[in-house]
């Protein structure tokens, strides 16, 4: 009983984590969409240049940290990579926020929904 009242305490807590500062101006593209498991996908923010980081997250259990890139040139960040086709990972939509950091302050976010297949 003791660890199932850590475990809510600890869900609790994380419920009430701030994600920072919503940012309309950021724009998510996210190609080709669907996106198919086991087949390559681009996700592109214009998120600042002298932004610290830029991470994105598939708002699901266990989702690693998505870590962008930065492209001068183009004037944005991304990240490429696929999802893996396995049985640990379901078709269906999900919300997949991006967030960029700048110095001591809040993550400025955006996000958007994504079907998978």
């Amino acid at each position: 009983m003791r660890i199932f009242s850590m475990l809510l305490f600890f869900v609790l807590l994380a419920g009430c984590a701030t994600f920072g500062i919503r940012d309309e101006s950021l724009e998510l593209e996210i190609t080709p969409l669907p996106i198919y498991r086991g087949q390559p996908a681009v996700a592109k923010i214009n998120a600042p240049l002298d932004a610290d980081k830029v991470v994105g997250v598939v708002e699901t259990f266990g989702s690693p940290e998505l870590i962008f890139r930065k492209n001068k040139e183009k004037g944005i960040w991304y990240f490429k990579g696929t999802i893996p086709f396995s049985p640990w990972v379901n078709p269906g939509t999900y919300t997949v926020r991006v967030a960029y950091y700048e110095g001591s302050g809040q993550p400025h976010y955006t996000e958007m929904k994504v079907d998978l297949k």
